[in-house]
């Protein structure tokens, strides 16, 4: 079974996402593999929604970026 990062769901079969930790890509830890606190990850997330969303505002992406980590274990028991 595949493994995803337990805070952004990114592929952790990817080597592009692969880090240091068996939970996290490498965007949501810190080089020892601690996960990074909400509001660095809740920024990274809102820069990916706008990336392929253009159209929306920052704090219409900060919103769904919100919406989306509820769904993440890592940000589900917040």
């Amino acid at each position: 079974m595949d493994k995803f990062c337990e805070s952004c769901a990114a592929p952790l079969a990817n080597p592009d996402f692969k880090g240091p930790s068996e939970q996290y890509c490498k965007y949501c830890t810190d080089e020892k593999g601690n996960l990074q606190p909400r509001e660095a990850i809740l920024g990274g997330i809102t820069k990916w929604l706008q990336s392929w969303q253009p159209a929306i505002t920052e704090d219409q992406a900060k919103a769904r970026a919100e919406l989306y980590m509820q769904a993440m274990p890592a940000w589900a028991k917040e």
